[in-house]
């Protein structure tokens, strides 16, 4: 029996590097998806923000500009009444 304990060890020794080495590569691929994804969602952040104030001033100015266009409408009715 006291034959097989260096060749067992040799092989769970060999195993276990196996299993660290796998177990590295995953950690190395993972942190670098989470860094690309990272990256990404920072770029993709102000222009997500730029979009939203831009629709949001363009919605602003055409309720401005019919505000606008209803009172000189009104104003031009009342003229009109008076003459």
């Amino acid at each position: 029996m006291d034959s097989h304990r260096p060749k067992d060890e040799a092989i769970l020794t060999n195993v276990a590097e196996s299993i660290g080495s796998t177990l590295g590569t995953i950690a190395a691929k993972a942190g670098a998806v989470q860094k690309a994804l990272t990256k990404k969602v920072a770029a993709i952040k102000p222009r997500a923000r730029r979009t939203v104030k831009r629709g949001v001033g363009k919605r602003t100015n055409a309720r401005r500009k019919r505000a606008s266009a209803t009172r000189s409408t009104a104003a031009l009715r009342r003229a009109k009444r008076k003459s």
